[in-house]
């Protein structure tokens, strides 16, 4: 089968909007493309698609190229490029597609998200239901390209109306996000870092795990996955980019659920990860419960053979679980 049901949608991260002037997703077989959703100002999580616009035939050929125009309102910077995608890697990834907890089926993807990023950075994901796994990275070439490609307001500056755009965003954001900016200006290269990939791997100490199971696990470059656990042999010897989120439900000793909800601080992580995880020593991210004077106590901590760091600005939420499965989030 080369042919299937999916449609594109956008992506930008959160504190750097970013807008799509123009994209297309060109067809492996040459007949046309499919537009990536374009004309409005994004920002949101990296990786999640923001836009959803359902157009084109129902069943329609792979892409094998994207052609991409974008603007970064924070540099004041248009950004155009045509880059081949791994129709292969694509092909194959849709045809073996991947088994659904939540629906409890062999399911495929159906969406491909393009993400734009300050310095030019463009990823694009495969994403179906829980899992959404990157495909592709690259970077964009500066483009001097008319302010009329990007509003009909030219009755104001453009420095103006990028001004105001920005105030916008950061008024809807953290303050962390402004002061960062100022502090440390644009993180240029940040969304490349998180593609870098550990030899990495749960452990769960003390606790019990509804299912035997990871409902949902996010990951800093934008990916995400559920997973079984213990780890099959083989998911167990891939290597993962560093997690940024992660949902559980612990199976308490009485038969009651608890979900968990870990939110891991990104420089906390990040420091830990370089500190023990050079030259590829495999790591274990170890969530532990313990009962300390009657009351159960969790930590988090990330180990290798010789020492371990503990997390302790992971932030925690705790929910009573429901008796049905807990849906994963898109």
């Amino acid at each position: 089968m080369k042919k299937f049901e999916w449609q594109a949608t956008d992506s930008a991260p959160r504190g750097y909007v970013m807008r799509i002037v123009s994209g297309s997703l060109g067809y492996n077989d040459g007949s046309g493309s499919l537009y990536v959703p374009d004309g409005s100002s994004i920002e949101g999580d990296w990786g999640t698609g923001l836009s959803s616009h359902v157009v084109g035939d129902e069943l329609k050929p792979l892409p094998n190229s994207l052609a991409i125009t974008f603007f970064s309102y924070i540099e004041n910077q248009f950004y155009q490029a045509k880059f081949d995608l791994p129709y292969d890697k694509i092909l194959k990834l849709f045809q073996e597609g991947f088994y659904s907890p939540n629906n409890e089926k062999h399911i495929t993807y159906d969406n491909i998200i393009v993400g734009v990023a300050p310095g030019g950075a463009v990823s694009v994901w495969l994403w179906g239901f829980e899992k959404k796994t990157e495909i592709f990275y690259g970077e964009a070439d500066k483009a001097d390209i008319a302010w009329s490609a990007l509003t009909s307001a030219t009755h104001i500056t453009r420095d103006e109306y990028v001004r105001q755009t920005i105030q916008e965003s950061l008024s809807k954001n953290s303050p962390e996000t402004a002061t960062s900016l100022s502090k440390k200006g644009i993180p240029f290269g940040l969304w490349n870092s998180y593609r870098t990939r550990y030899n990495w791997q749960p452990l769960f100490t003390g606790i019990s795990l509804r299912d035997g199971r990871i409902g949902l696990i996010k990951y800093f470059n934008g990916e995400q996955d559920y997973l079984n656990y213990p780890l099959e042999k083989g998911i167990a010897a891939s290597t993962r980019a560093i997690p940024s989120y992660m949902r559980f439900v612990w199976e308490r000793p009485e038969g009651k659920g608890r979900l968990f909800e870990l939110t891991f601080n990104e420089a906390e992580i990040f420091g830990a990860f370089k500190k023990l995880g050079s030259n590829n020593q495999s790591l274990q991210l170890e969530m532990h419960m313990e009962l300390v004077e009657g009351k159960s106590m969790f930590s988090v901590a990330l180990r290798n053979d010789k020492e371990s760091v503990k997390l302790k600005r992971t932030d925690l939420q705790t929910f009573a679980a429901r008796d049905r499965k807990v849906e994963a989030s898109q």
